[in-house]
């Protein structure tokens, strides 16, 4: 199940409405090396401007 994620647009603070997907995160600062950073584009619906998430 993917988890709900709330940001404020940076170019007119929309409320934006994201999911991202369950993962293991990270455990410890040791396994930065070995995680996949993984990504998400979305625009904002009030006005276009694009936001990307990215996360482990």
């Amino acid at each position: 199940m993917a988890a709900p994620l709330r940001i404020g647009c940076p170019a007119c603070e929309t409320p934006v409405t994201a999911t991202v997907p369950n993962g293991p995160g990270l455990q410890s600062t040791d396994d930065v090396s070995d995680a996949t950073l993984r990504g998400h584009d979305m625009s904002c619906r009030n006005c276009g401007h694009e936001l990307e998430l990215y996360f482990y």
